[in-house]
């Protein structure tokens, strides 16, 4: 469904992301995992059609279902509908003074023309297991930041997206409830056939969430394979020190495709 080809973003005096090549298909999921200034918040500008401020893309192409995406058409009618963003921190992007049922309305209202259906707020809700009579009053200061991520998985949802990517959605989470968001996006791939399209420096969650896993360093991809194959015989030094760094990764808590952290 969604895939790069050979992408170079550049600056006046140096290359940000050089020669990335990736792809995600129906139901699957895709982590891609670097340190901070690896190329990894440039490379979510690409997907997403957000402005990349003084850089340009050299080379390469993006496609969407088949078809070639131009930089001329941001934002791209197919992010928030088809494509489903949620972002670190996620409660930053709610207004205190509107209620989560208001957000709700807002989004629904936001999507008119661009998609021929949508779920009910209590539909979104019962995906992400909340109780949407509690919560469509609470407003966004009344609730904890884990639950505030959990809504915005919810709105996310509200579209029938193909693909949720997920922009380091449990680096600012303390670990319980980071277990219970992974858990989370792993029940919605299983059990919504909902591709992932992770973006993290955890290699952890990486692991718990990916079919396939993409390393980037520098603004180069150094290393991609399928994520099990990556955590039993990495070869590059680089991939062998994140994993050497990461908590033990223990196989088969949730499903077959599950580590837990």
């Amino acid at each position: 469904m969604l895939e790069l080809q050979h992408l170079t973003v550049q600056s006046k005096d140096r290359i940000i992301l050089e020669d990335v090549s990736m792809q995600v298909g129906e139901s699957q999921s895709l982590s891609i995992v670097g340190e901070s200034g690896s190329g990894k918040s440039t490379l979510l500008k690409v997907l997403l059609g957000l402005p990349l401020r003084d850089l340009w893309i050299a080379k390469g192409q993006y496609s969407w279902r088949g078809e070639e995406v131009s930089q001329q058409s941001s934002p791209y009618p197919f992010v928030g509908s088809e494509i489903a963003w949620v972002s670190q921190q996620a409660g930053r992007f709610f207004y205190d003074r509107r209620t989560i049922e208001k957000h709700y309305k807002d989004l629904v209202n936001s999507l008119k023309g661009r998609t021929s259906k949508v779920r009910s707020l209590k539909e979104c809700m019962d995906l992400v297991g909340l109780d949407m009579k509690k919560l469509a009053p609470a407003y966004p200061f009344e609730l904890s930041g884990g639950m505030m991520q959990r809504i915005a998985i919810a709105l996310s949802l509200v579209s029938y997206p193909k693909v949720l990517l997920a922009d380091e959605p449990t680096s600012a989470l303390d670990v319980v409830t980071k277990l219970e968001i992974v858990d989370l996006l792993v029940r919605l791939k299983r059990e919504e056939g909902v591709s992932l399209l992770l973006v993290t420096h955890d290699m952890a969650v990486a692991a718990a969430l990916s079919d396939h896993m993409l390393v980037i360093r520098g603004g180069q991809v150094i290393e991609q394979g399928p994520t099990v194959q990556l955590l039993e015989s990495a070869k590059e030094d680089y991939t062998k020190e994140l994993l050497a760094a990461t908590p033990r990764l223990q196989k088969g808590a949730t499903d077959g495709d599950h580590f837990d952290l």
